[in-house]
């Protein structure tokens, strides 16, 4: 997940927003997962059926995150 946008992912939106990568990179935590992210990845250009219901369940992800603050 390291790209600033998903215009600069070197494997496109498809890759970029993979529920399956993001699993994968997820389910192997023990105890917490923590995803630092550009805003920019939620701001997806979709041309397709399929990049929007691939941005959207990215999207659903942080709908569903708590956001740490510095104390």
């Amino acid at each position: 997940m390291t790209t600033s946008s998903h215009s600069d992912a070197p494997r496109g939106m498809e890759f970029l927003y993979s529920a399956n990568r993001l699993n994968v990179a997820t389910s192997r935590a023990k105890c917490i997962c923590v995803i630092v992210a550009s805003p920019r990845l939620f701001e997806a250009e979709c041309r397709t059926p399929r990049q929007m219901q691939l941005a959207n369940a990215f999207c659903r992800y942080l709908e569903m995150a708590i956001e740490l603050r510095p104390l």
